[in-house]
């Protein structure tokens, strides 16, 4: 239910001083509030008597009916969007025209802040989208910002001229410059530091106290994305790098030092399994089957080094003080891996044209040379430190178990689908194991553990870990290239494969990376974003004039892309025929009149349950779904 908009004229919160006019917005804002989700909840509190609302159970309870509430008001709106055209201009902002490109929103879903091409940042309430403040860039356009995801009166923002400005109620307290654009920004959830990220390299920030750390990747690289979740988890979107991105794989891993061969062994892997899920998403038989071919020599040669060069490692069970070490734990990357592994073969076996012969004994497959001697290589490293250059030392911290269960999986996928024969060379691993440029906003998303972090700068991910802790390859251009729900338990991103997928994949630490819904589409795309019970993902896309320009896709749907779209009966009759993505979601056109199109730079789905969508477009400010 939406109250009637209120008709004082727009304020910033420096000048809230009359008490009458606070009194006034008070009363305003509890009619605003009082949407379907509020309503269902009084009124379930209503037939609940002290005694039931004080049980231990109530609590829970409570959660239940409030998750469903919102779902509810999620549907209605779902329901008269198929019906009605509820994308509005919004009146109080009739005189702002200039497009917006992001939109974020606070940690209470209150407020919402807006970017766009007029070198300023203007907040509103989400409930009447009355502007608050509009705080100046001073320079060049604003590229990026983010509440602090427990304070909503503190805000950050990032310019393509390199100047990063914090305020907190409504008053600037720190500014920072840096020499090349800001790519994006986010806030720690416990501590004074704000991330960005400038040219190739990620700045810790205390912007209290003025002190920053720096922590750089390579040097063809750039990040653009950040997110800190509640528990102290970085998620970042880093570009591929060109120039180390096939260091020590293939030929090149005759190259590598011993104690660089666990790099090579989990880069390896990655790319093996990206490019098979790559080649397997074009549906042709013959390109797959060569590339298992060429993946499992790769594979093979890898393996024979490892084994050949394991001798040579230097390690040590004790370090003194004035040696520089370290950590890095392995577990969660090896836990991804062989999630991706079991989901690869499972799909690969269901591909009847690929022939799978499992009595057939390959003249590669000694388990000795692929499942023995690699596990001796690892347990002599295995928690110890590891030399290397400058009297520098690292340790691999991991799970046994994972390891063996990863070689295992490996050479039983490769023993049942590549040939019984292969070349005996590695004359030819230069060219297979070779990759085609890709575009420099394809990024690798990743999480890096931040729980350790005390702020002197020894503790800083090592972002050239290309490999470690991967969730997924997607395209990113700004921070509304990727959403994150609110309960940070799912993210959704954008790959191109044979064509755009929508992946929305688990942050769970119990199924990290396990995808667990797919949604493809040809459309260019700007902005993705999670409602608030995080069961629909709102798509923007940017379409001709007579095309639909918003999915809204659930989740929650068991059907999937890829798979036959009708289902059978008991006795095999096929029923309940639909068209691809049609029982996925809603094709959503805003406004429905196609003579009034206006092109969408923005989407995002208000945090606060039942206000709908908030819509950023290209030189008509933003309007609101409700």
């Amino acid at each position: 239910m939406i109250a009637a908009r209120p008709t004082t004229s727009p304020r910033t919160l420096s000048s809230a001083t009359s008490t009458s006019e606070e009194s006034g917005a008070s009363t305003r804002m509890i009619k605003i509030g009082r949407n379907i989700v509020h309503q269902l909840d009084n009124r379930e509190r209503g037939f609940r008597t002290r005694k039931i609302r004080n049980c231990a159970s109530a609590v829970a309870n409570e959660h239940y009916f409030r998750r469903h509430a919102v779902e509810l008001a999620e549907l209605v709106l779902l329901e008269r969007l198929k019906s009605e055209d509820l994308c509005k201009p919004i009146d109080d902002l009739a005189s702002e025209t200039e497009s917006v490109f992001n939109i974020e929103q606070s940690h209470d879903g209150l407020l919402t802040a807006t970017v766009q091409t007029n070198r300023c940042v203007n907040v509103f309430q989400t409930t009447s989208m009355y502007k608050l403040a509009k705080y100046p860039s001073r320079d060049r356009s604003v590229w990026t910002l983010a509440f602090h995801p427990t304070s909503a009166n503190t805000i950050a923002f990032g310019t393509l001229g390199g100047t990063v400005l914090v305020y907190v109620d409504n008053r600037l307290v720190a500014s920072l410059q840096e020499p090349e654009p800001i790519g994006s920004v986010c806030f720690h959830p416990t501590q004074n530091f704000l991330l960005l990220t400038s040219m190739n390299e990620v700045v810790f920030w205390d912007w209290v106290n003025g002190i920053t750390h720096t922590a750089g990747m390579y040097s063809d690289c750039k990040c653009r994305f950040l997110h800190v979740t509640s528990d102290a988890h970085l998620i970042t979107g880093i570009t591929q790098t060109q120039t180390h991105l096939l260091a020590g794989v293939g030929g090149n891993v005759e190259l590598v030092e011993p104690e660089y061969l666990v790099v090579s062994l989990l880069r390896s892997v990655t790319l093996m399994l990206d490019k098979l899920e790559q080649t397997m998403a074009t549906q042709v038989d013959y390109l797959l089957q060569l590339e298992l071919n060429k993946q499992c020599l790769i594979w093979i040669y890898l393996l024979q080094t490892i084994n050949r060069k394991r001798v040579g490692i230097r390690c040590c069970a004790i370090v003194t003080d004035t040696n520089s070490c370290t950590k890095s734990d392995l577990n969660v990357t090896l836990l991804t891996l062989n999630r991706k592994i079991d989901a690869l073969e499972e799909t690969l076996r269901a591909r009847s044209s690929i022939p799978i012969i499992p009595n057939h004994t390959p003249s590669w497959s000694p388990v000795t040379v692929f499942l023995t001697e690699p596990m001796s290589f690892f347990e002599q490293i295995c928690q110890k430190y590891i030399c290397q250059r400058n009297r520098s030392y690292i340790q691999y911290n991991f799970d046994l178990n994972l390891v063996q269960e990863m070689l295992r999986k490996l050479h039983d996928m490769f023993h049942l689908l590549a040939p019984s024969d292969l070349p005996k060379t590695g004359d030819i691993l230069g060219t297979v194991s070779g990759t085609s440029r890709k575009p420099e906003n394809h990024c690798v998303l990743q999480a890096w553990d931040l729980e350790l972090l005390k702020g002197d700068g020894e503790d800083l991910p090592d972002f050239k870990e290309d490999w470690k802790n991967v969730i997924t390859i997607c395209m990113i251009n700004n921070d509304s290239n990727v959403a994150i729900s609110q309960c940070e338990q799912f993210i959704a991103s954008i790959r191109l494969r044979s064509v755009k997928e929508m992946e929305i994949r688990s942050l769970r630490r119990e199924n990290f990376g396990e995808s667990l819904f797919l949604f493809k589409f040809t459309a260019e795309f700007v902005s993705l974003s999670f409602s608030p019970s995080g069961r629909y993902v709102a798509i923007g896309l940017r379409c001709r004039r007579n095309l639909k320009y918003a999915y809204i896709v659930d989740k929650e749907s068991l059907w999937r892309i890829g798979v036959n779209s009708g289902t059978f009966d008991s006795i095999g009759n096929r029923f309940d025929i639909v068209e691809q993505n049609e029982r996925v979601g809603l094709k959503l056109s805003l406004p429905r009149d196609s003579q009034n199109y206006l092109e969408i730079n923005c989407i995002k789905w208000a945090a606060l349950p039942g206000y709908g969508l908030l819509v950023g477009l290209k030189s008509k400010f933003v309007r609101i779904c409700r």
